[in-house]
């Protein structure tokens, strides 16, 4: 074992040390995991409050910036995960008891052999609390400490990641994601999309309430969608 992989398990077992301790605090922090209502839903409130609050005079340069900014997250949300299954660096770290590692009363790890570097659920989220600190510092700081709080340290105490995925997707994310600003901002789009919303406000607001309840679940239902449709596909061609 490595230097890094010891500071890794240093940083990824206290967390964890709490889990199977508790069927109750257990199933607690498995809800704050899977509830979008705290997850995507308060990033996307974020985000809705971003899009109003500026007067007239700087409303259009701030919807760009919404808008480029989760084109850039969907980006983010699309790569993260096929760097997980380029990179292959090692299993989530529920697969690891022989090292101390807990595993919940809550998480079955039999069906769940994934790759966990870097996390996606990080690199999504500090991706989006990029624009939220370019906007506002305490607003970002919020958004910051939300993340590690309510998105990062559960996933700790799941055994659904190592210290390493974290900080790993963190940096990615907010890196991709400024590295995006001037190419996505150079296609029109966000340009486009703003000025349909003052065009069009009830196809637009139907559509974009639709994209934000997607976002919300981090597409999970896209996701399954095409998953089942693939297999499906492979059942009836092959």
């Amino acid at each position: 074992m490595n230097l890094f992989d010891q500071i890794d398990r240093a940083l990824t077992l206290p967390a964890n040390q709490f889990a199977r301790r508790s069927v109750v605090l257990d199933n607690f922090v498995n809800d704050i995991v899977y509830l979008p209502l705290l997850n995507g839903g308060a990033f996307l409130a974020a985000f809705w409050w971003l899009w109003f609050e500026a007067d007239e005079s700087g409303a259009y340069a701030q919807r760009r910036n919404v808008v480029a900014a989760l084109l850039g997250t969907i980006v983010v949300g699309v790569v993260s995960p096929l760097l997980k299954v380029v990179l292959q660096l090692h299993y989530l770290p529920l697969h690891y008891q022989d090292i101390g590692i807990r595993l919940p009363f809550v998480v079955d790890p039999t069906p769940i052999k994934d790759f966990s570097f870097p996390s996606a659920h990080a690199a999504v989220f500090f991706s989006l609390c990029v624009p939220l600190w370019m906007r506002s510092r305490w607003l970002g700081s919020a958004a910051v400490v939300w993340t590690l709080l309510v998105i990062c340290l559960p996933l700790l105490y799941l055994g659904f990641h190592w210290a390493s995925d974290l900080v790993a997707g963190a940096v990615f994310g907010v890196v991709l994601v400024l590295l995006l600003r001037r190419p996505i901002g150079a296609t029109g789009i966000p340009d486009r999309v703003v000025r349909f919303s003052a065009t069009h406000p009830p196809a637009f607001y139907a559509i974009a309430w639709l994209f934000a309840l997607q976002l919300a679940l981090l597409f999970g239902d896209v996701r399954a969608f095409f998953r089942d449709a693939a297999s499906l596909a492979r059942v009836l061609l092959f």
